[in-house]
């Protein structure tokens, strides 16, 4: 018997658990928005290539939290925000964080409205008065508008004559879109189960709150493949967290689809010896991780050639069995890491036929090097189905309709799901030992190891101790409902998201609002329990700043603007922001802008501003805003010339540089969204750096305060790059 080349395509859905178990509150709106946009669409697609078979894998928290809002059961903060008449000035702030949080290129200037506000962002962002209340309803509707799936849009009559509407949104039409969302995300579950009947669709699971098995049986595994990271102290050591969190996606995945799963996506692609007795003990008959997995439980790399393909391919595409505890343990399969990151990173940068056609030759090319027609071989493509399609041509269509066209086209290929490959071939190989790691470099660093990872470590610790304690210890036990909400909260504070953003490496605009969800559901424990919230769950894990490279200043500076190539020692003790190595969202200024320097003396501010590409290119604009302080507050005191202390306290100020002009302008806000030139400001400048400084009292600035800036390279009135990305960074004066 000839067979083709099997392919098992496996898309994972899944998003941190946004709700607040204290207040009831989801202060962040990426499940219904990736509901509308991604998680229908996906099956809609597929389900137009009945040929093709796929495998999509469903978080049980995120299930929970999309069919509560299908329902209309909970709302996120953005809706209720949107929905509203007036906005305060939070409310407007929180408006622009949050709603260009899309691909700028690909999507936010499809719309020639919707672009239009990103260009004008940075001066609201300074001043929200300079968006009028029409521009905040226009900017909430583009922004939810642009989240659904472009099918729908055309599809749709009410959303079709909002898109040719373009402008002047009213509340009843934010309140279409929001019920239009609510539609799409109610079709989710009926669809997937429709084509899971049909044999076309396979839906697997992860553990309920997505925690990182192997780290909550004990964290100190984290050392078998990075020995002498630093790890808490005490261990987190919670088996029976790792199996209740099993059973429960078990459970959830049984009432929302109707069968019990038979593969698993371990959370992160994390795995262990330790935690196969428990895969096998829940039910499932599968699991998945990464290849690097794989090379280490063999004890060799998984090298690859020039073109990034494997060199050994029979050792890589079959499935493995290896012993869980005394019995042989569900069979396991390991993504090909090349394959599946390019459609997760590389392909979004080129036309979708051709990224298809790269696809196919390197699947067909890796059949060829097989070269075993009478034995069945499956390669495995793993990745986020969410996350990438929009930077996309639209919304992944042109690659998906492509790809799957030609999985239907070509006999020596066959698009299958895990488990239909399972249980027509037996298992090829068998493992001695199951290496431990996850798919992300083989290690766990990204979720232990850094300052910030093991102060939530021991947080989720000292809160699972006090609820041990609560529950078995003293000598009246909370209730059996107290503890069932109890044991909830600290599941949910479990899971990998919040160690994901409390790394060095991934930072964001909204680490402050992950950080505070942790911390909120271990409170709730606290809550659910009848105890006072203990002092330590109110004070941050993240360090402030991380939406940027920031360096806090460490001396007064007197530089002499001179436009010199490098800062030297005059800028050394300045304040720096530079782009983040890494981030979880778009970062638009990486690659263009260097640094940012930020200096002061007693009496002024230096700025200079390194980029990476001629600054006579782009127009520069920062902006920025004084404190918050109250009109009567006396600040002459901290001055030593009264003459030199704030005349005048601004909404907010820019400093705008354009080529040609011989010094950069400074403009003053009035608060209700108009600017003046208040005149040059002593400059100098080289090829790739602009320097200036100004007068604290012209800023309504002194030392000891703090300050507020946005970083714009524009050119012809459109935004090329910014640092931060959402919202101003937060930097201090200090006084030295």
């Amino acid at each position: 018997m000839t067979h083709p080349l099997y392919v098992a395509l496996v898309w994972h859905m899944h998003q941190p658990y946004y709700k607040d178990l204290r207040t009831g509150g989801m202060p962040m709106p990426w499940v219904r928005l990736h509901a509308a946009k991604d998680y229908l669409h996906m099956a809609e697609v597929l389900a137009q290539h009945p040929g093709v078979h796929a495998t999509i894998n469903m978080v049980p928290s995120l299930v929970e939290q999309m069919v509560a809002w299908a329902e209309g059961r909970e709302s996120d903060d953005l809706v209720l925000i949107a929905e509203q008449e007036r906005w305060s000035d939070a409310d407007r702030r929180f408006i622009l964080q949050m709603c260009f949080s899309v691909n700028w290129d690909n999507i936010i200037r499809r719309y020639p409205r919707y672009a239009e506000l990103l260009d004008r962002r940075p001066a609201a962002l300074a001043d929200p008065a300079a968006f009028s209340d029409a521009d905040y309803r226009d900017l909430v509707a583009w922004f939810n508008l642009a989240w659904i799936d472009p099918g729908w849009l055309r599809r749709d009559p009410a959303l079709h004559a909002l898109i040719e509407q373009g402008r002047d949104f009213s509340v009843a039409d934010v309140q279409l879109i929001h019920a239009k969302q609510r539609e799409i995300a109610g079709r989710v579950l009926p669809l997937y189960r429709k084509l899971a009947a049909s044999g076309q669709l396979e839906i697997c699971t992860s553990p309920y709150f997505h925690p990182v098995l192997p780290l909550l049986i004990d964290t100190d595994c984290a050392r078998a493949p990075s020995p002498g990271l630093p790890l808490p102290v005490p261990a987190y050591q919670a088996v029976e967290d790792a199996a209740a969190q099993l059973a429960a996606a078990v459970q959830a995945h049984t009432a929302a689809f109707g069968a019990p799963p038979a593969g698993l996506w371990p959370s992160e692609g994390g795995v262990s010896p330790a935690i196969l007795p428990l895969v096998r003990e829940a039910g499932f008959r599968w699991l998945a991780t990464d290849e690097i997995i794989l090379g280490r439980s063999l004890g060799r790399y998984i090298e690859r050639d020039a073109q990034n393909l494997v060199t050994d391919p029979r050792a890589l595409y079959r499935p493995y069995r290896v012993m869980a505890g005394t019995e042989l343990g569900p069979s396991i399969i390991f993504r090909d890491h090349e394959l599946s990151d390019r459609i997760g990173f590389l392909y979004q940068r080129l036309p979708g036929h051709q990224s298809a056609d790269d696809m196919i030759y390197r699947l067909l090319e890796i059949q060829r090097r097989i070269s075993d027609p009478e034995s069945p071989y499956l390669v495995s493509i793993i990745l986020d189905g969410e996350n990438c399609w929009e930077h996309y041509e639209q919304n992944g269509d042109v690659f998906l309709h492509a790809l799957y066209g030609a999985f239907e086209r070509r006999s020596e290929l066959a698009a299958v799901t895990v488990t239909e490959y399972l249980e027509g071939k037996r298992p090829a190989g068998t493992l001695a030992r199951l290496a431990t790691g996850s798919w992300i470099g083989g290690d766990f660093t990204t979720w232990i190891g850094d300052p910030e990872h093991n102060q939530a470590w021991d947080a989720l610790r000292r809160t699972r101790a006090h609820l041990l304690h609560r529950s078995n210890g003293c000598a009246a036990p909370p209730s059996d409902a107290a503890k069932r909400r109890a044991w909830h909260a600290l599941h949910a504070a479990e899971g990998s998201d919040w160690f994901w953003w409390f790394s060095h490496r991934n930072r964001s605009d909204q680490d402050a609002l992950f950080d505070g969800l942790f911390r909120q559901s271990l409170a709730a424990v606290f809550d659910a329990l009848g105890d006072e919230v203990p002092a330590w769950l109110e004070e941050p894990i993240q360090r402030a700043g991380r939406s940027v490279d920031h360096r806090g200043a460490t001396g007064y500076v007197t530089p002499t603007l001179s436009g010199a190539p490098f800062p030297g020692e005059d800028w050394a003790r300045a304040a720096s922001l530079a782009a983040p190595t890494s981030s979880g969202a778009m970062q638009r200024a990486e690659g263009l802008i260097e640094r940012l320097l930020v200096g002061h003396d007693a009496r002024r501010l230096f700025l200079r501003l390194d980029l990476r590409r001629p600054a006579a290119d782009y127009e520069i604009l920062l902006y920025g805003s004084a404190p918050d302080r109250p009109a009567n507050q006396q600040v002459d005191a901290r001055f030593d010339d009264p003459d030199e202390a704030p005349h005048r306290l601004a909404a907010a100020w820019l400093v705008r540089c354009v080529a040609g002009q011989p010094a950069p302008f400074l403009f003053a806000a009035d608060g209700h969204g108009n600017w003046s030139a208040s005149g040059p400001v002593a400059s100098a400048g080289g090829e790739t750096v602009r320097e200036c400084a100004i007068a604290l009292s012209e800023l309504g600035l002194a030392p000891g305060d703090d300050l507020r800036l946005y970083l714009v390279l524009a050119r012809d009135g459109r935004v090329i790059a910014t640092l931060p990305e959402r919202k101003m960074a937060v930097l201090s004066l200090p006084v030295f």
